[in-house]
């Protein structure tokens, strides 16, 4: 893949994100109660802070060490939720195609890790 191709598409699933939790984030900002907590904090309120940090490091090349370590930290982050999802220990809330939400951010947090690891391969 080209490097052009490698931006592109990285940050079309930041962005894809961003409108996804963007408004998840608001709906939970609203009414409450939507998203799973990580103690006091709604897992949305930390995922949409990610993807805005992530699209930051993005647009700063020379930030790629701090993006594959925030997207790790998004990664677990999602596992976790993914697990106590399939575990029913808590309950992610769940898209209009019926996919949990913390499944759709578990693969895209994976996703972005592995472009970008196919980008920084590609630099080199």
């Amino acid at each position: 893949m080209r490097k052009n191709s490698l931006d592109t598409a990285i940050f079309t699933i930041i962005l894809f994100g961003i409108l996804v939790l963007g408004n998840l984030t608001y709906q939970e900002f609203i009414h409450g109660d939507i998203c799973p907590k990580f103690s006091i904090i709604p897992a949305c309120y930390i995922a949409i802070i990610y993807l805005l940090l992530l699209f930051i490091f993005q647009i700063y090349k020379k930030t790629t060490i701090l993006f594959i370590i925030l997207a790790g930290f998004a990664l677990t982050l999602t596992t976790f939720a993914s697990l106590g999802d399939l575990l029913h220990k808590i309950q992610c809330p769940v898209s209009e195609i019926g996919i949990p939400t913390c499944f759709i951010g578990f693969f895209m947090f994976l996703l972005l890790i592995i472009l970008k690891f196919i980008q920084v391969k590609s630099d080199n």
